[in-house]
């Protein structure tokens, strides 16, 4: 079940990028991620009930705690080598819409990519901000 490390992977580069925003904006701190946005291949061999199902376990007791796992489906670039139509499958349906050949060229489709994150902050207080430039 290769979604688990996925998902660990993905988890890692949300949360320090929270991390990040925390430590430059000490002002408008992230409390928690609300919707997480992804990309996935054609190809990819990812099965997106697995994938969310890892993302709620292993996001527990995170920020991410309780986030949405949005998975879209990138369209997959192709060119026929029999009739040399470009085209993008966007389902696994390997074969020409112009000539039906099933001999398709293609790169690319395996990829998870995070497109974005939503997050809820919470600015501080007049109060809070004096308090925390002086502790």
């Amino acid at each position: 079940m290769h979604e688990a490390s996925l998902v660990q992977g993905l988890l890692s580069l949300v949360l320090e990028t929270v991390r990040d925003h925390n430590e430059a904006h000490p002002d408008d701190q992230v409390e928690r991620i609300t919707d997480i946005v992804c990309d996935m291949g054609l190809l990819s061999c990812v099965e997106p009930q697995t994938l969310s199902g890892c993302m709620e376990l292993l996001a527990e007791g995170t920020p991410a705690e309780g986030a949405r796992l949005t998975l879209r489906t990138s369209p997959l670039p192709c060119t026929c080598s029999r009739c040399g139509a470009a085209f993008e499958l966007t389902r696994r349906h390997f074969a020409c819409p112009v000539c039906g050949g099933d001999e398709l060229n293609f790169s690319g489709g395996h990829g998870l990519t995070l497109q974005s994150i939503s997050v809820a902050s919470s600015p501080m207080q007049a109060g809070e901000e004096e308090h925390a430039r002086t502790h």
